[in-house]
C-alpha cells in the first residue's frame, strides 16, 4: 500500500469488529463522509472514538481506505464548528483549518485560553480573518493569506521557541501573539464596511479587537499579559527587545513573509526558470530541473 502525506479530517465514529481485530471508522473529508478501516491496536492506542484528528490513509489492492496511523487534535470544537470554518477558509482549506485548530490545541494556560474562545465563538471575526488578504502588494496579498501566514509564523514560533528551551508559558505566549499579530487587519473590513485591504495602523487595531480577552488576561496575571501586550505592539526605531522570544516571533514573522513574496514572483514564471528580476534585484531559486 502507498501512503499518503498527513490530513485533517473529523472522525465521526470508531466501532470495533465484532469477529476480526479491526475497526471501522467513519470521517468527514474534503466535505465527504468517508468509511475506512484500520486495525483495532490503532483504534485503541488513538483512545477517542469522535473529533478532529491528523490521518494517514492509504489503499488496499481492493480499493478499502486503511487508516494507517491517527493522532487526535484535542480541542473544544464541534462538527458544525469545523464544517462552518471549512467553509469559511477560502477554497474550504481542510489542511489550513486542520493545522490552525491544531495550534489552538496547543495552549492549555488557563490565563490564554480566553484567546482561544474569543476566536472560535466570534463568527464575524473569524469568518474575516480566515478570508482576507495578508498585505496589498507584498506577501500573502490573496484571500485566504492573512490566515495562511499567522499560521506560518504561529508554527514557526511555537516550535522554534521550544527548540530553543523557552518555557511552556513563554512558548504558548508566543504562540498567541504570533497567530493574532495581524489580526486589526481585518478591523476596516470590520467596523468601516470595507472588504478591501486597507493598510492603517494594525497593531493598534489588533488590541481594539482583542480588548475582552485582554482585558481577562490583565486581570489573572500581570506578567503574561506585559509579555503578550509587549509582542503584540508596534515597534519605533531602535526598540530594545526586553522578552528574548519577541527574536523568534520577528524571524518567523520574517521568514513567512519573504518566503511567500519570493515564492508568487516566480509563480508566473515557467518552472526551470531560475532567476527573475524583482525591482532592479536579481532573486534566484534552485527547483527539481535546475
Amino acid at each position: 500500500m502507498l501512503m499518503n502525506k498527513p490530513i485533517f479530517v473529523w472522525v465521526k465514529n470508531i466501532q470495533f469488529g465484532a469477529h476480526l481485530p479491526t475497526a471501522n471508522c467513519e470521517f468527514i473529508s474534503s466535505n465527504n463522509v468517508v468509511n475506512a478501516i484500520m486495525t483495532a491496536e490503532t483504534a485503541r492506542n488513538c483512545q477517542f472514538t469522535h473529533g478532529l484528528a491528523q490521518m494517514v490513509i492509504a489503499h488496499d489492492y481492493q480499493g478499502n481506505t486503511v487508516v494507517c496511523a491517527i493522532k487526535p487534535v484535542h480541542i473544544q470544537c464541534t462538527e458544525g464548528q469545523f464544517i462552518k470554518m471549512v467553509n469559511f477558509s477560502h477554497n474550504k482549506n481542510e489542511g489550513l483549518v486542520g493545522r490552525f485548530l491544531k495550534l489552538l490545541s496547543f495552549v492549555s494556560v488557563k490565563e490564554l485560553l480566553p484567546f482561544v474562545v474569543f476566536i472560535l465563538n466570534n463568527e464575524e471575526v473569524l469568518k474575516l480573518f480566515m478570508r482576507s488578504e495578508a498585505s496589498f502588494k507584498h506577501h500573502h496579498c490573496y484571500l485566504g493569506g492573512l490566515f495562511e501566514h499567522s499560521i506560518e509564523v504561529a508554527e514557526m514560533t511555537y516550535q522554534n521557541a521550544k527548540h530553543l528551551g523557552h518555557s511552556d508559558i513563554e512558548c504558548q505566549t508566543g504562540l498567541v501573539a504570533a497567530l493574532f499579530h495581524d489580526i486589526g487587519k481585518i478591523y476596516p473590513a470590520l467596523n468601516m464596511n470595507n472588504e478591501k485591504y486597507c493598510s492603517g495602523p494594525h497593531e493598534s487595531y489588533t488590541f481594539a479587537l482583542l480588548a475582552k480577552p485582554l482585558g481577562e488576561l490583565g486581570s489573572r496575571n500581570s506578567r503574561i499579559f506585559s509579555m503578550l501586550t509587549e509582542l503584540l505592539a508596534g515597534k519605533p526605531y531602535g526598540h530594545k527587545t526586553r522578552y528574548p522570544i519577541e527574536h523568534v516571533l520577528k524571524q518567523a514573522d520574517r521568514s513567512s513573509a519573504e518566503s511567500n513574496y519570493a515564492k508568487i514572483q516566480f509563480d508566473a514564471l515557467p518552472s526551470h526558470y531560475y532567476f527573475t528580476k524583482v525591482n532592479g534585484n536579481v532573486m534566484y531559486r534552485l527547483n527539481s530541473s535546475s
